[in-house]
């Protein structure tokens, strides 16, 4: 069976745009504990992530005594190689970009993917970029420019290093396969848990035979497993929002997670409530409404 490309968003529900924005809630939750999983090489901590995904979805056909062998037989090789690429790839350059160039800079680059989402999800639905998407995506990632430089980011002082390239890689990966899921909502869920496991073995090798297996703290390699299990449920409701729900809407939702992620830490304790802050969630947010309710709007010639 051949997937087939679904151009109209009349048929997709609030419930897939509830996952994909559920998604985001998880990763934004996440995000500030496995980036206290220090010490682990890129290729280890993409391998051990990504095994205990495929755990997670193995664990979840047992549950439910589903086989999925028929379903994933229709999904063509070239699905599961940009999966590999979108879920692996994104993944491992994003670990590489926060090593190997200042933390602030490569955020964010790589935060420039909801825009990208938003742009190739409405090129991939066969639809119109409207001035509402232009609007929502540039108030997006405005706020995410506030939020880093009230974190101290420094743009004059910029310098183009390695770490720079792999955040663009994380961020385009990401995008493309994103607009694929959109444009293919035919295709299962499921293929996400063979994805997982071949990136697991791949990365998983290189870390092993290539590199020499460089050892990890044990409190880091645990955080890294603990959180795989929340991001592997993530990454299926990402799934199912682009094929089911409003995909540009969840990609403007998207600028909120490294916000939410700041909100968490103040209300922990951790960080203090700045204007930057405030201004950037106020940024997001009325991007996140002019997506929603831009397209209700008529402008006058």
């Amino acid at each position: 069976m051949e997937l087939s490309a679904e151009t109209s968003q009349g048929t997709r529900s609030s419930w897939g745009t509830a996952g994909g924005v559920a998604a985001v809630f998880i990763w934004s939750m996440t995000a500030p504990i496995v980036a206290s999983a220090v010490g682990v090489d890129p290729f280890l901590y993409v391998g051990l992530g990504d095994g205990v995904g495929a755990l997670v979805f193995i664990a979840m056909w047992i549950a439910r005594r589903h086989n999925p062998l028929p379903e994933l037989r229709t999904v063509p090789v070239w699905l599961y190689l940009l999966g590999i690429i979108g879920i692996g790839g994104h993944n491992l350059t994003w670990v590489a970009a926060l090593q190997q160039a200042p933390p602030l800079e490569a955020t964010l680059i790589i935060y420039t993917w909801p825009l990208l989402v938003v742009v190739l999800t409405t090129i991939s639905l066969g639809q119109r970029f409207r001035w509402f998407h232009a609007v929502a995506g540039g108030l997006g990632l405005a706020g995410i420019v506030t939020l880093l430089l009230g974190k101290g980011l420094a743009v004059g002082t910029f310098h183009l290093m390695p770490g720079h390239f792999w955040a663009v890689i994380s961020a385009v990966t990401w995008a493309v396969f994103s607009a694929m899921a959109a444009r293919y909502p035919s295709s299962s869920s499921n293929f996400l848990g063979v994805i997982f496991g071949a990136s697991a073995i791949i990365n998983g090798s290189i870390w092993l035979f290539g590199l020499g297996a460089p050892p990890a703290p044990v409190s880091s390699l645990v955080i890294v497993a603990s959180a795989a299990i929340f991001f592997a449920l993530a990454y299926a409701m990402w799934d199912f929002g682009m094929k089911q729900g409003n995909a540009q809407l969840i990609g403007v939702f998207s600028f909120l997670t490294p916000v939410l992620t700041a909100i968490y830490l103040v209300a922990l304790g951790i960080a203090e409530l700045t204007p930057y802050l405030v201004l950037s969630l106020m940024l997001v947010v009325s991007g996140i409404g002019v997506a929603k309710y831009g397209a209700k709007l008529k402008l006058r010639p």
